[in-house]
């Protein structure tokens, strides 16, 4: 599965490739700093939450399997 990104993830690759770029040779800039750290925080929650859904729809289809397979077995027991 391919997974095609959104424009401001882009853009925000594109400055933080140049920021990076241009603070090689001194101090790391605070804006850029804080940019970075604001960034992946906002990936991070994005993907915990991601994980928490699907971690829910399994689970749910997990227990609904579960209790469809007891009903059948009751219901072909008689």
């Amino acid at each position: 599965m391919v997974r095609k990104y959104a424009a401001p993830v882009v853009v925000t690759s594109g400055v933080l490739v140049s920021g990076v770029a241009s603070a090689a040779g001194g101090a790391l800039d605070s804006a850029l700093v804080t940019e970075v750290k604001t960034s992946v925080l906002a990936d991070a929650a994005t993907a915990s939450g991601a994980g928490f859904a699907i971690m829910a729809v399994v689970l749910s289809l997990s227990i609904g399997f579960g209790l469809l397979q007891t009903f059948v077995r009751k219901g072909a027991q008689g």
